[in-house]
């Protein structure tokens, strides 16, 4: 790949600059796949992605998608069915949101996106102890539906390896080495084996030479890494054109229909693109935009909280609402509580629910069951209607025997990693606040001191109990995942009780938004009138989300992205192939 030049495509003509079959905008996993898919079906393809790096907040991301009714799910020892899976995401969905037959789309299309992944080089497992985030649901499983993608060797990358966007620190045990899901799942949990598996991993990076004596990245990609690197590769084996640096700024709209896409350069020259056959937009959500964010998220917000893709500042959405195309779910974001670490936003996913830990506010008051689903702290956080103000910034907090014990925002325990190893922790600009007493801690983050002692006394009072008569933490399946099994009567609490402690302001930050460009059960982008935009789909975080304001279980948000594009690709090249259409080019 070569970001400077676009590869194959025929000549300008018309006042173009080029022209493809199916132009995509993005180069996340829904992006990818859609090109891929396309080009299979007979398509010539151009993949134009507006930063320096490929694959988006994919990339970034754990990676999983979620699968009901997946064909290896029986390899774990669950089993499932369409009418099972349907009665958990009605059950979880709101109905005024997404219609029946939007989530039987889904449950049908995505086992057969997934089998085609495998066909293209990007094979998933499922994990056997995952569970699906909302246990008194019916039809809920306890694993099975989440998967994970299997590692990939990042030298086969070569050259592309360094454009490939990285996962942060937070998500590679000691800040460097790549896990899968499974094998990070069983860490963060404290499960049996987790040492075995840890040390496992810091041998196998440590004895890879030939990655050392180029740099400190892991060359074993796994999660994000691994599912956008094995899907470039699918890309450049069939000699997709692709290009970096290259912002879309408008789509071009000719007798109704979507013809193209203009370009803008860095020297704020332009160049215009044609798709004979449509263009699919798969380019993030607007959660980095300073403009878009304040006008539609709840606030106070802020774009640094997010932890999505720095280039995902809503381009195509604003584009799309420029030719007519309707929005939905704008307000919404795929929730998580966030920490700041320098200018890092860090969203804690696991930590949350280890027993020694709470969050409060400004009173010192806890106000939510910490151990929930990360997607819920949106309206834990801002409430049900999102206009609660005092609780921006939250606290989160915790004593020596935690920090003793757990990670926490990839910062390694003190056991094997102590306070005095670790400077950069504590500070100004550091992850963490330490104070000798509660009172001081308090002080220093401007908690009310008496409320705070009381909630760490009452904290006491429910670890030794075992139930959180409050709010109910440590109570299902889900809560108990990452909690610490060795901690009895309940392994999500603990008491809040020994010298030192530390504390971080708490964020309301998000993975990225899930509002934006209303779609098709075809991913075709709609206008407001509820009709087709003939040439344009769209697919991802720049879609009002098929899950709603719902995040039914981890893989989610990359399950329902990639199975749109799967099935954007499959109309777009159905609608070529039609009679009395010009049939696409050879691949």
């Amino acid at each position: 790949m070569r970001p400077a030049t676009i590869g194959s495509g025929s000549a300008g003509g018309q006042g173009w600059d080029g022209t493809y079959d199916v132009i995509v905008v993005g180069s996340g996993a829904a992006a990818l796949l859609a090109a891929v898919r396309a080009c299979d079906l007979g398509a010539r393809v151009l993949v134009l992605e507006k930063t320096d790096r490929f694959g988006g907040t994919s990339a970034t991301s754990g990676g999983g998608v979620w699968v009901p009714n997946n064909p290896a799910i029986g390899t774990v020892g669950q089993t499932d069915s369409e009418e099972e899976a349907f009665a958990y995401l009605r059950a979880v969905i709101p109905a005024n949101q997404i219609r029946d037959e939007t989530i039987r789309t889904y449950i049908r299309t995505a086992p057969e996106m997934i089998g085609y992944m495998r066909d293209i080089g990007v094979p998933y497992s499922p994990v056997a102890k995952y569970p699906d985030y909302y246990p008194a649901m019916p039809g809920w499983r306890e694993g099975g539906r989440t998967m994970d993608c299997a590692p990939l060797d990042g030298h086969r990358l070569g050259a592309d390896f360094a454009r490939l966007r990285q996962m942060p620190p937070s998500s590679k045990a000691f800040g460097r080495i790549n896990l899968t899901i499974t094998e990070a799942s069983k860490i963060q949990a404290v499960a049996k084996g987790w040492q075995r598996i840890a040390t496992g991993a810091l041998l196998r990076y440590a004895t890879d030479l030939k990655a050392r004596l180029r740099g400190g990245r892991d060359r074993r990609l796994c999660m994000g890494e691994a599912l956008v690197g094995r899907l470039f590769l699918a890309l450049r084996q069939r000699g997709i054109a692709f290009r970096l640096d290259a912002p879309v700024s408008r789509l071009v709209v000719e007798d109704g229909r979507v013809h193209g896409v203009v370009v803008t350069a860095a020297d704020g020259g332009e160049q215009r693109w044609r798709a004979t056959g449509g263009v699919i937009v798969a380019a993030g959500g607007f959660e980095r935009s300073a403009s878009m964010r304040p006008a539609h998220i709840a606030n106070p917000t802020s774009p640094d909280w997010s932890a999505g893709s720095p280039g995902n500042t809503g381009d195509l959405i604003a584009a799309g609402r420029a030719i007519g195309a309707a929005t939905g779910l704008m307000h919404e974001a795929w929730w998580g509580p966030a920490v700041r670490w320098g200018d890092r936003s860090i969203i804690l996913f696991f930590e949350k629910s280890k027993p020694g830990l709470i969050i409060v506010d400004r009173k010192g008051r806890r106000f939510m069951n910490e151990a929930i689903t990360y997607n819920s702290y949106g309206t834990c956080i801002y409430g049900e209607d999102y206009d609660v103000k005092d609780r921006v910034p939250a606290y989160v907090l915790f004593d020596r025997t935690y920090r003793s014990r757990y990670m926490f925002g990839g910062l390694l325990q003190a056991s094997l990693s102590p306070d005095w190893m670790n400077p950069g922790a504590f500070g100004k600009r550091g992850l963490l606040v330490k104070a000798a007493t509660l009172d001081g801690l308090a002080a220093k983050l401007g908690i009310d001191p008496a409320g705070l002692k009381a909630t760490a006394e009452e904290m006491g009072r429910f670890a030794r109990q075992g139930v959180d008569a409050r709010f109910g933490r440590g109570g299902d399946a889900h809560d108990r995942m990452y909690g610490d099994e060795r901690v009895s009567p309940n392994p999500c609490l603990g008491p809040v009780a020994k010298g030192p402690f530390y504390g971080a302001r708490l964020y309301p930050g998000d993975l990225g938004t899930k509002g934006g460009l209303c779609i098709d059960d075809d991913a075709r982008v709609l206008d407001e009138a509820g009709v087709a935009i003939e040439g344009l789909f769209a697919a991802g975080n720049c879609t009002s989300s098929i899950m709603g304001d719902k995040y039914p279980g981890a893989g989610c948000t990359l399950g329902p992205a990639l199975t749109m594009a799967y099935r954007a690709a499959n109309r777009l090249m159905a609608a070529r192939s039609a009679p009395g259409v010009a049939r696409p080019h050879a691949a």
